[in-house]
């Protein structure tokens, strides 16, 4: 059976205004990432455009886990595996998505973590990576995501180059960073850049969130794991984080572009 390796849970909100076990749904109309996007992901009045989704259709969907500890009782679920396997009661077998898509960022990502935390660990290559993309018009000032990462990598290969990693990657009006943005203009490679939101929080210098940046091995940023290696509660997932709130100033009115981006490093 394929076990998934990376994990991540999450809802996305545009203004702030006793333990069961999680489900999850990838069945219509929960198998469509731009259905996700528009019912799931987006707070009311919030208009998405140019949907983009990169990976396998077994490797995205909806999770309900209302009554759990997970700290969100439902929303989009992306895996580096068949996330059908998240749910403990699940008792088919999962396939091994097809590995077509890379993605330099997360490699960037995942490799600017050991020189922040005392290591030397090399990442060569990203794999099982899904990305979903989308445009965005705000209607407030202020982006907000919360979400959980979790991974099967955990109590074992921490601090070594399977060193699993995510990014949420905000490109737009106001913002400047080192990674990937759209074109501006068609044609034209975007001088700004996007930043990545998928930080530990209050790190200085910004540090990514990875298997190898929170975990109780090292350990490292302990306070915001949780261990799950009985997977009683989520299937394959010997771990995972507390839920974080991921936040970015913008300009209400304005076009954005979000990259959210998951990968099983080797």
């Amino acid at each position: 059976m394929k076990k998934i390796n990376n994990i991540l849970f999450f809802l996305l909100l545009f203004c702030q205004s006793s333990l069961a076990q999680i489900t999850i749904d990838k069945t219509t109309p929960y198998d469509s990432p731009t259905w996700l996007v528009n019912n799931i992901l987006l707070g009311g009045g919030v208009v998405a455009s140019n949907h983009s989704y990169q990976g396998d259709s077994m490797q995205i969907g909806f999770f309900n886990a209302i009554n759990t500890s997970l700290g969100l009782d439902s929303g989009i679920v992306m895996a580096t595996g068949d996330i059908d396997l998240l749910d403990p009661n699940f008792t088919g077998f999962g396939a091994n998505p097809p590995n077509t898509v890379m993605d330099t960022d997360l490699l960037v990502v995942a490799n600017s973590v050991p020189p922040l935390i005392g290591q030397t660990f090399l990442v060569s290559s990203i794999n099982d990576v899904a990305i979903l993309e989308f445009d965005f018009i705000p209607t407030s000032d202020t982006v907000k995501f919360r979400y959980v990462f979790g991974s099967q990598e955990y109590f074992g290969f921490e601090n070594t180059q399977y060193n699993d990693v995510f990014g949420f990657f905000l490109s737009g009006p106001g913002i400047s960073g080192p990674y990937y943005a759209p074109p501006i203009t068609p044609g034209i490679p975007n001088p700004f850049g996007s930043i990545n939101l998928a930080i530990v929080p209050n790190s200085n210098p910004p540090l990514p969130i990875t298997i190898s940046s929170i975990n109780s091995v090292t350990p490292i940023n302990q306070q915001y794991f949780v261990d799950n290696s009985s997977l009683t509660f989520i299937g394959d997932a010997d771990g995972y984080t507390t839920v974080f709130t991921a936040v970015s100033e913008v300009q209400c009115g304005q076009s954005y572009h979000i990259r959210l981006a998951i990968a099983d490093g080797s």
